[in-house]
């Protein structure tokens, strides 16, 4: 590794538990480039700029500390590349995010000014030969044949103005993720004006949780070559005037191209069947009729070359078409087979369920307005298509569905329809789903309003049950709702209707994860679709503190301080067990900003130490301790992290 320092002398303002200070810091720029072949650390009293394409290599760690401000060099699109074995353990936290952004100054910033963030692993691919090389230029392989596989942690990070398209197919984005494994953490990453996809996965078994992708160039979530991860609780908001020539759309999932396996003959190994749950994706238009925006947006999902990736329990709003269905040709296994095609859990494979779409422009008289979702043969041509339902109505390749709509919800009369799926779509946002400011770019909000059908239940209770409480309690409005079925955003769901309804707890369209794809105890079983809780709290929007809206006026002159960093200890320290579920023993991975004494702890449901490993020397980067678990009954447990008389839970699955 090549660095060069010089001096620079600063004004930090410290973000530290809602309150701000300032301090006059001196800090030290460090220009990186080539490739970093020693264990690194990364403080945040400098300031990090990344000259051309930067290799952590195989064997090195490395570790960025809460608060770190680093830069790509707009002339060599700097890029800092994760490769095979090597990791990177990048942990912000709520007050004091990662940032890496462009080196322009605040105004100047603009799509593509820097490379982007790449992580490689050794997770399976449906590469020919289980691996590939790097898009855009870097001379990285990733790939092989471990799922668990780990490439470290990305929390509390934000990723701005990265991504760079060279042409077609050969595009750098804002985070990639080729080959990743499960065995990395990956939670709470913005990723902002990406000049090509906000995040893409080019196969691998990495988890995510909580992901933001706005204003990107081209998609915002990108799935390709046999990804097989889970993912829960993101957000995409597009610019209305800023899309891809290729075209742009919320999620884009593909298995098969050249040089992969091709899913024929019932081959299903390539598969890439990721599953999506708890999204909010929202397009560039305003309400259905807008004009106001790039003629090059195409679906809030475009679904093909046999993908079978599946969305759930999420929002849908405002793109020209709701999910593209594109049928493979010859040369690939089947798209629209996928959706029929039983998998070992007694599912299909790719599913749409539970899932609201809604202001989809109108091109027909009727309802629905024919185009939340299309089904097309061999490429859209037109890139969004506006023929009724798409090219076949009946028969193959589309047999058994007699049309999109019979697979996506039974045709009815009224403005909300409903399916078997138990999808449904609304004529707008704005009368429908209810969020607060989802297409508000400088300050967005994708929470609920209190009327919203994700939290709130407008079907008026039957006469019975009114009569019943009328006569029992003498209160005419029991629940204090106007006789409305009950929801309180703080509890379970409840579907029970028995005694009086009075064990009841739903929305108008509460989740479901009774799906064979979401029985993975990763997802965790919320009351709500979307991405946001409707309980109307702070504490529930996830995205506040560590966010950016209008990162172009960003003023990234300063730098945090040690002392602020170690405020942050429960935020910004990576706690993470593995495997979850464990079988015989479960390795706890947490990382330290200095030397500390600690322990890891493991306690049972009822809250009984089991047991403790005491780490007297815990150095500064990532710490590993063993639990044996073999003789544990199976069920959850808790591991408690203690450092300096500070603590971090996480849950963890024992399964026989």
């Amino acid at each position: 590794m090549k660095t060069f320092t010089r001096t620079l002398t600063l004004i930090a303002a410290l973000i530290m538990l809602g309150k701000t200070t300032v301090a006059q810091t001196t800090a030290t720029l460090v220009t990186v480039q080539d490739s970093i072949y020693t264990n690194t650390h990364w403080t945040c009293d400098k300031q990090y700029f990344l000259k051309g394409y930067v290799y952590v290599v195989n064997g090195i760690t490395l570790t960025i500390d809460s608060g770190v401000i680093i830069k790509g060099d707009k002339n060599t699109k700097g890029s800092l590349i994760i490769e095979r074995g090597a990791k990177i353990y990048a942990n912000g936290s709520k007050y004091n995010p990662i940032v890496m952004t462009s080196n322009l100054a605040p105004g100047s910033r603009n799509y593509g000014d820097w490379g982007g963030l790449i992580l490689c692993g050794k997770a399976p691919v449906n590469w020919n030969g289980n691996q590939s090389q790097v898009e855009g230029g870097p001379r990285s392989l990733y790939g092989g044949t471990n799922p668990n596989d780990n490439s470290g942690s990305l929390s509390y990070v934000r990723c701005e103005f990265a991504g760079v398209a060279f042409s077609p197919n050969n595009e750098i984005n804002g985070i990639t993720f080729c080959g990743v494994g499960n065995g990395t953490n990956v939670d709470h990453c913005q990723v902002s004006f990406s000049g090509d996809d906000s995040f893409e996965w080019f196969g691998g078994t990495v988890n995510s949780k909580y992901l933001i992708a706005f204003r990107g160039w081209d998609d915002d979530f990108d799935t390709d070559n046999g990804f097989s991860g889970l993912n829960q609780f993101g957000v995409g908001l597009r610019d209305p005037f800023a899309a891809d020539q290729s075209g742009s759309k919320g999620f884009e999932s593909d298995s098969y191209q050249a040089g992969t396996k091709n899913g024929l003959l019932g081959d299903t190994t390539g598969l890439t069947k990721c599953v999506f749950s708890n999204y909010t994706m929202i397009g560039p238009l305003v309400n259905p009729g807008s004009t106001a925006y790039d003629p090059q947006f195409v679906s809030g999902a475009h679904i093909r070359r046999g993908s079978a990736i599946s969305i759930m329990n999420s929002v849908i709003a405002g793109y020209p078409a709701g999910v593209l269905v594109d049928e493979s040709s010859a040369s690939y296994g089947s798209t629209t087979r996928n959706m029929d095609q039983l998998g070992s859990a007694g599912d299909t494979i790719s599913q749409i369920r539970n899932t609201i779409i809604c202001g989809i422009p109108v091109n027909s008289p009727g309802n629905p307005t024919i185009k939340e979702m299309v089904y097309v043969k061999d490429g859209p041509r037109s890139l969004t298509p506006t023929n009724v339902e798409g090219d076949t109505i009946t028969g193959t390749p589309f047999s058994p569905f007699p049309g999109p709509f019979d697979y996506f919800f039974s045709a009815g009369s009224g403005t909300v329809t409903v399916t078997k799926n138990h999808n449904k779509i609304y004529p707008t946002e704005q009368t429908g789903v209810r969020l607060q400011a989802p297409f508000t770019l400088l300050a967005p909000s994708f929470v609920p309003t209190s009327t919203s059908p994700i939290c709130y239940n407008s079907t008026g209770l039957p006469a019975y049950v009114i009569t019943h409480y009328s006569v029992c309690c003498a209160q005419s409005d029991h629940f204090a709702n106007t006789n409305k079925y009950p929801f309180n955003p703080a509890n379970p769901i409840n579907l029970d209707t028995s005694n009086w309804f009075s064990n009841y707890n739903a929305p108008s369209f509460p989740p479901r994860f009774s799906s064979g794809r979401l029985k993975n105890p990763f997802f965790t079983k919320v009351n709500y679709v979307g991405a946001f809780s409707g309980t109307q709290t702070s504490s529930d929007n996830w995205m506040a503190n560590w966010t950016n809206f209008d990162p172009n006026n960003a003023n990234y002159s300063g730098v945090c301080t040690t002392s602020g960093i170690k405020q942050n200890f429960l935020e910004s320290t990576y706690l993470q067990a593995f495997p979850n579920p464990a079988h015989e023993s479960v390795t706890i991975n947490f990382s330290l900003n200095d030397p500390a004494i600690a322990s890891i702890e493991l306690y049972n449901i009822y809250g009984q130490k089991l047991d403790v490993v005491d780490l007297q020397n815990a150095m500064p980067g990532l710490n590993s301790a063993t639990i044996n678990t073999k003789e544990l009954p199976q069920g959850a447990y808790f591991i408690k992290l203690q450092v300096n008389g500070q603590s971090k839970t996480t849950k963890i699955i024992v399964a026989k």
